[in-house]
């Protein structure tokens, strides 16, 4: 025995270490986290499936509309108000903070929206910056929108600029641990942004007048908001203000995506 071991010694001891190297990767299989492991918040979904129906009634506010009396505006039946936040250059809307507190203390939910000059991705991505450093230490029930719509991002040689500034935006908001979104006009949605590429990407909160109605059928399906006035009259604002439904009970799908970043480790 002693010299088959002798004879035998480095085939052995090869097959010792390929032993061990397969208990290790069996235990390693074995112990894998069921979680998604910290940095792929990427692969968490913030893309919404519109439920076909009206969820909520809201309205999408910035300093234009002056003094608001929140708890008249959801006393008029309105649950949800998107505030601008502010835009490319000019910084935070003068009364982003404002709207906000007095927002949260009627109990409404609330959203926000930064609208952009930029034309190229690393405008949007600066953007992006100087709205996180507006909203930091807030909470939205209600996603965090691009606004693009500027008459400068309206030609047909932008439109893969236009799709590059998107998924740069919403990549760094989600990032942050906001549930992004976009804003634009069917315009700009049809036309000027590869829209079929983003369909499954990021929500889209659509501008269209042709239907003052909010109980129109046309968008219910394909987004996940519809902004239907811009000329809207509601009880608590003396100014015209824009009125929208949402298609999505942001309440519980936000609530849901900061569970699932909970869980990153």
């Amino acid at each position: 025995m002693k010299d088959f071991f002798t004879k035998n010694k480095k085939p052995i001891f090869i097959a010792a270490i390929i032993l061990v190297l397969v208990f290790l990767f069996t235990t390693a299989a074995i112990s894998v986290p069921s979680v998604i492991s910290k940095g792929n918040i990427d692969d968490i979904s913030t893309c919404s499936v519109p439920e076909g129906k009206i969820v909520a009634h809201g309205i999408d506010i910035s300093v234009y509309q002056g003094n608001i009396d929140f708890e008249k505006v959801k006393e008029s039946g309105f649950s949800f108000v998107i505030i601008k936040a502010g835009s490319t250059g000019f910084g935070a809307d003068e009364n982003f903070e404002s709207y906000y507190k007095a927002a949260q203390d009627a109990g409404l939910d609330i959203g926000c929206y930064y609208y952009t000059y930029s034309t190229t991705v690393e405008g949007v991505k600066a953007d992006a910056d100087e709205l996180l450093k507006i909203i930091k230490g807030k909470t939205f029930t209600y996603p965090v929108f691009l606004d693009l719509e500027d008459e400068n991002i309206q030609s047909a040689d932008m439109i893969e600029s236009n799709t590059g500034m998107i998924n740069a935006f919403c990549k760094q908001i989600k990032r942050k641990g906001y549930y992004p979104g976009v804003y634009t006009s069917t315009s700009v949605y049809y036309n000027y942004i590869e829209s079929d590429s983003l369909v499954n990407s990021w929500d889209f909160w659509i501008a269209s007048y042709d239907d003052h109605t909010y109980n129109s059928d046309a968008y219910h399906k394909d987004f996940s908001m519809w902004q239907y006035s811009n000329a809207g009259v509601v009880n608590g604002i003396d100014a015209e203000v824009d009125l929208d439904v949402s298609y999505v009970d942001y309440p519980k799908l936000i609530n849901e995506f900061r569970d699932k970043i909970l869980k990153l480790n």
